[in-house]
């Protein structure tokens, strides 16, 4: 370029956006062409690939604010270019929606954000910054008599303020509720650069509009969380794991509606189908196996699994009482998603929930239609509270097509059946299209109408933006 030549737009704004750099300093500034890893912030657990310009990673609270408040400068300089003066946000990457999978703009990772600040054990509160990895909150908890009990299967890689983006939920969810439950407090940064707090320490509260639940599952499409005072529970003093197989996934619904009936109420109930129990050794006869965990005192669990033996609901149960033998089954049913990692190369594991009586039908129309298509499927979940992860299994890219045909097919199944297209997982960027043809336009007029009062300028994740 000769030196009297005017610099063309792209190259002013590639230069301007090195003043976003400067705020995070340049070893937490990541550019395409400069850093091999930068590919790693395009992409989730999903098959989807993004594209983006740049990468942050701002370390403190005060740094997201400066951010946010250049990002507006810069849209104000560069008014056409709002697409690429964007942030998505992101944190351990472990999602399966496609929620932090940019569509072009700045990549916002928070992970820095890691600290636990503190537990007050009086209140029963654990406080710590969106960056921090869940099972960390349990690491700092141990030895105490609390603990939080919200265990998504990701727990060892997501971190909490991905988990309030999406009210993460996992097997204990059955017994003791989702991230909502437990969100007493938030603090983040809004549209305009500034910190806001939401929330208060007491459970019970009447003040209005619950800003922490409007946060909590909105994907970062509000304001990006920095820091979270989480409620913790007493630590169950026992736990217990039984394991029964039936012959079809209706038998073993049937044998959850009983012991529901029954008043025995569960840790968790999760539902593994014939296919994926057999990709490990579980001590049981083929076919579709319940895991049923049970806590509370020794007392409490014995006397409920005496009323469990008796219903007669199952030809052979397996107990484990021991911690070690209970933390070995649970490791054979966290191995299933690796074995079917090593035999396809592609998996999209769809997260719906249904009403209980519905369940074994669902199952049944996702397999049919995933026969249909030629396509491999597995079916888990957290049956207990009607909560399925419908795999979709795929040898090569050419069938990926396919997917679609069956997410919108699943969708109108689960709908029709007064369920929810995601249960734990969000709508994300893979899911928003098919949820538009099945709830009604004033839906998702509604969820504008909150996103334009709290993001007007779609700053924060546009590509989740349903037009």
């Amino acid at each position: 370029m000769n030196r009297g030549e005017p610099q063309r737009a792209s190259d002013r704004l590639t230069a301007a956006l090195g003043r976003l750099g400067a705020i995070v300093g340049k070893t937490n500034t990541v550019w395409p062409s400069e850093n091999e890893s930068f590919a790693a912030y395009l992409h989730d657990e999903t098959y989807l690939q993004g594209a983006a310009d740049l990468v942050l990673k701002p370390g403190s609270a005060a740094e997201v604010c400066a951010l946010v408040a250049e990002l507006n400068a810069l849209r104000s300089e560069f008014a056409g270019e709002k697409v690429k003066l964007s942030f998505t946000l992101r944190g351990g990457g472990s999602g399966l929606s496609g929620a932090c999978v940019p569509d072009g703009g700045i990549v916002l990772d928070l992970t820095r954000l890691n600290r636990i600040i503190d537990i007050d054990a009086q209140n029963r509160l654990i406080r710590a910054e969106c960056g921090v990895i869940l099972s960390a909150l349990g690491d700092a908890l141990a030895g105490s008599a609390l603990c939080y009990p919200v265990d998504p299967s990701s727990l060892a890689l997501c971190t909490l303020g991905g988990s309030i983006a999406t009210n993460a939920a996992g097997p204990s969810s059955l017994k003791y509720g989702t991230t909502r439950n437990y969100l007493a407090q938030a603090k983040f940064v809004s549209a305009v650069g500034e910190m806001a707090e939401v929330g208060v320490l007491p459970a019970k509260t009447s003040m209005g509009f619950s800003l922490t639940d409007l946060l909590c599952g909105s994907e970062g499409r509000l304001g990006i969380v920095t820091e979270a005072t989480l409620r913790l529970i007493t630590l169950p003093p026992a736990m217990a794991l039984l394991l029964a197989s039936f012959t079809t996934e209706s038998a073993a619904v049937e044998c959850i509606l009983a012991l529901r009936s029954a008043g025995i109420g569960p840790r968790s109930i999760e539902l593994i189908d014939a296919y994926s129990a057999s990709l490990v050794d579980f001590p049981l006869a083929q076919g579709v196996v319940l895991m049923v965990e049970l806590d509370g005192s020794e007392a409490a669990i014995t006397a409920d699994i005496e009323r469990l033996l008796s219903l007669k609901i199952a030809t052979e149960w397996v107990t484990a009482r021991d911690e070690k033998n209970r933390r070995d089954l649970w490791a054979k049913r966290k191995n299933i998603s690796p074995g079917i990692k090593r035999r396809f190369a592609y998996r999209l594991g769809e997260d719906v929930a249904v009403p209980l009586p519905s369940l074994a039908a669902v199952c049944a129309s996702a397999r049919r239609h995933a026969a249909e298509q030629g396509v491999e499927v597995a079916i888990w979940g957290h049956a207990g509270d009607g909560n399925l992860h419908v795999n979709y299994l795929l040898e090569t890219a050419d069938q990926l097509p396919k997917l679609d045909i069956l997410m919108r097919g699943l969708a109108a199944e689960v709908t029709r059946a007064g369920g929810a297209m995601s249960g734990e997982h969000g709508l994300g960027r893979l899911k928003r299209k098919f949820a538009r043809e099945v709830l009604s336009a004033q839906y998702f007029d509604m969820q504008r109408s909150i996103k334009t009062a709290f993001d007007p300028q779609m700053l924060f994740n546009p590509a989740l933006e349903i037009a």
